[in-house]
């Protein structure tokens, strides 16, 4: 009977890290299409230095494609107003670039997506068009800015998943639970019946050894 438990405790916990593992991969399948984008941003954020912001910051009247891409920053990054005075205030910042790179983007409020959609929108904010009528430091801006908006569209797809997957995974740890005890109660049974048996071949031994010194 304990045997028949295990089998089928066993039977359940395959099918359910069969669930698990392929809810897993559907969600790291949708995440896999915002992270090349998001690691190519953050890796053209780790080429620019301090003068290449300070070549941004150095506009008296900046062009349309960087006073864009800064307002877009600004937005992400939650500051009170989008203005070129307030950009260049905020370039000066030695933690900058610090603040771009460390993003919590797994936080990013839905308010912050609506008003970024202006600029999402806008055919000219595009990493190349922007790079060619402002800066290369620039260019890289606008690729973060755009790998924030999609990051923030995956992860919302994907909070569900993650939700569906970290059910089937406390289900699975239930389940196994379930099965290391009753593999237990199988281990300590056939102990039990080892121990029996061994006292039993014992018992006809000595029982053989008696008649054989009688004969």
């Amino acid at each position: 009977e304990i045997q028949k438990d295990v089998s089928l405790v066993a039977t359940e916990a395959a099918e359910q890290q069969s669930v698990a593992a392929a809810l897993q991969a559907d969600a790291q399948k949708d995440l896999d299409e915002a992270l090349p984008e998001l690691e190519g941003a953050l890796k053209s954020l780790d080429s620019l230095n301090k003068n290449d912001i300070g070549e941004i910051r150095g506009y008296v009247n900046a062009p349309k494609a960087v006073e864009k891409t800064m307002s877009a920053v600004c937005i992400i990054l939650k500051e009170p107003k989008l203005d070129w005075d307030h950009a260049k205030s905020i370039l000066g910042d030695p933690n900058f670039l610090k603040r771009l790179r460390e993003y919590d983007k797994d936080n990013i409020p839905n308010t912050v997506i609506t008003k970024l959609q202006k600029y999402m929108n806008d055919p000219d904010f595009t990493p190349e068009k922007v790079g060619s009528g402002g800066s290369a430091a620039c260019k890289s801006l606008c690729m973060w800015v755009r790998a924030m908006d999609l990051y923030y569209r995956v992860s919302r797809a994907v909070a569900p998943k993650k939700a569906a997957l970290a059910q089937a995974q406390s289900k699975l740890d239930e389940t196994n639970e379930k099965l290391n005890s009753a593999q237990s109660k199988l281990q300590a049974v056939e102990d039990e019946l080892a121990g029996l048996q061994a006292q039993f071949d014992k018992s006809i031994k000595e029982k053989e050894d008696l008649e054989y010194k009688i004969d």
